[in-house]
């Protein structure tokens, strides 16, 4: 029960963190037990959850974190759940945090502000859970500047006084709300700059194709999907790099320069992708290979061509056969 593991590292850790981490019972608790309570509260294979005692020696903010493959698998980076825990142990917070690690890393003397400016968007993004959580930041009470940094990063949070913790049915509740808020925060485009996908994303062609910001929104997801779980490279390995529509091999026109080179085509269009669930996409059954031209012309209009109706275009068929000789 997540009661009973609060209860647990409020009680030991003030001593616990006076004597050696390394195997020590509370961190394996922390990493092991503690972790798998929560896997077995919220039945999401889909979440890594990870307990974190410290590294090396006792960290001054013990947590709990929970990670969407779609955004992030560490704690330094992208946006996640956690419980973080109040140094002085008076309280465990449920929070809707940010890898504070990456951001320092990249922004220096300017951290605080950008994890501000990162929190408030979230915020922006899902207003509908104001009123069900407090808007960071939070005040864990730590003294070394990471446990300063989890104070600014948190966007949402909810204290429990480690004293007087509400019953296990209220803090499973909360948990699935906030899941609900980090599933529908993915599929938002999370801190992706939706509006400006267009000018990183795709010519102005392609941009008829995604008028709307939920259908640009999703085609962030789209790439954000294959750029954490490498489906797109998988899929390359598994359909080949020549072109599936007209034939087209690169290497052939272009020699050792195009050598591998294809484009991977999502042959799920932006429409079916499910709001606020996680996706999970297979290289041989969500993917084709097509070349760049034939690629566009697949996305030249709003409701995506069939590969099949590409295949069947007569100059298509003749490229083919050219290709095929």
């Amino acid at each position: 029960m997540i009661r009973e593991v609060f209860q647990r590292v409020a009680a030991e850790f003030a001593t616990a963190s006076t004597e050696p981490l390394a195997g020590h019972p509370l961190a394996a608790f922390l990493r092991e037990e503690a972790a798998q309570s929560v896997r077995d509260t919220i039945s999401r294979s889909d979440l890594r959850v990870v307990g974190a005692p410290g590294q090396g020696n006792w960290a001054e903010i013990p947590w709990i974190g929970l990670f969407h493959p779609e955004v992030t698998t560490s704690a330094t980076r992208g946006y996640y759940i956690v419980y973080l825990f109040s140094a002085d142990m008076g309280t465990v917070n449920l929070c809707l945090g940010q890898g504070v690690t990456a951001i320092r890393e990249e922004f220096k003397g300017k951290t605080v502000d950008e994890m501000l400016r990162r929190a408030a968007l979230i915020r922006d993004r899902v207003p509908e859970f104001s009123q069900r959580f407090i808007s960071g930041p939070v005040h864990l009470g730590g003294t070394t500047q990471l446990a300063r940094d989890y104070d600014t990063a948190v966007a949402f949070f909810k204290p429990y006084d480690l004293t007087n913790l509400p019953e296990e049915g209220t803090l499973i509740t909360d948990l699935q709300v906030m899941i609900g808020l980090y599933d529908l925060l993915v599929s938002c485009g999370g801190l992706d700059n939706v509006e400006g996908v267009i000018e990183i994303g795709f010519d102005q062609d392609e941009a008829d194709a995604y008028k709307t910001v939920e259908e640009r929104r999703r085609y962030v997801r789209h790439n954000r999907i294959d750029r954490h779980s490498g489906a797109a490279k998988q899929a390359k390995k598994v359909h080949g790099h020549i072109c599936q529509a007209c034939g087209f091999d690169f290497s052939v026109v272009y020699g050792d320069l195009a050598q591998n080179y294809i484009e991977a085509h999502h042959l799920i269009p932006l429409a079916f992708l499910p709001e606020g669930q996680p996706v999970t996409m297979n290289p041989k059954t969500d993917f084709a290979v097509l070349c760049a031209n034939c690629h566009r012309m697949v996305h030249k209009k709003k409701e995506p061509l069939t590969i099949e109706a590409i295949r069947n275009l007569p100059g298509v068929r003749r490229l083919r056969g050219w290709f095929e000789k």
